[in-house]
């Protein structure tokens, strides 16, 4: 079972996982020697809240001192940035043989129409099926390492047209929907 979680962005590398064609390292200093060889030392700390000494030290095997926070930032650098041609094949492969990404989502959302806005305070469990514009638009952004803000603005508007608008045509789809609050997200393809 794929685990949740609230950041479109690692929901979409955990997904991404399942087309690796091989394994990352699994220790935390294993993991940081690969880190540092693909990324600078001061950029990775500030990514990871330490400073580049701290995460020389660890990757020479001295994790004693290493915080479960920590080991847990360093496995989503990991995920974020494991092979990442695999990946960028993968959702090639996938959008162009028409195939399915599927995203399944707890959250509330807000409408947004020309006239009022309304945040439904209802708690949504959808499992939809994204729309290939919206799919390949998701898979760009990451590709550019967008923030999850936009990448969470894109599936919105995917879900908005899978499962709010679809009996709606075009032309009455005024309404923006926007994820308000998200409890979990998690894809599949």
């Amino acid at each position: 079972m794929t685990p949740t979680t609230t950041s479109i962005t690692h929901a979409l590398d955990l997904a991404d996982a399942r087309h690796w064609t091989r394994q990352p390292p699994r220790r935390p200093a294993a993991r940081l020697r690969h880190l540092l060889q693909t990324q600078d030392a001061t950029t990775l700390a500030i990514r990871r809240f330490t400073r580049p000494e701290t995460l020389t030290r660890w990757a020479q095997g001295h994790t004693a001192n290493i915080s479960p926070i920590q080991t847990r930032l360093i496995e989503r650098e990991i995920y974020r940035s494991w092979q990442t041609a695999i990946r960028h094949k993968a959702h090639q492969r996938i959008l162009e043989q028409h195939g399915c990404v599927t995203v399944q989502i707890r959250a509330r959302f807000t409408y947004t129409t020309p006239h009022y806005e309304h945040d439904d305070p209802r708690l949504h469990y959808l499992t939809e099926e994204l729309p290939a514009p919206h799919a390949r638009a998701l898979f760009e952004a990451r590709h550019q390492d967008t923030h999850d803000d936009r990448l969470r603005r894109i599936l919105a508007d995917g879900i908005a047209e899978a499962y709010f608008f679809r009996a709606l045509p075009p032309d009455q789809q005024q309404a923006a929907v926007t994820i308000s609050d998200l409890h979990h997200v998690r894809f599949h393809y």
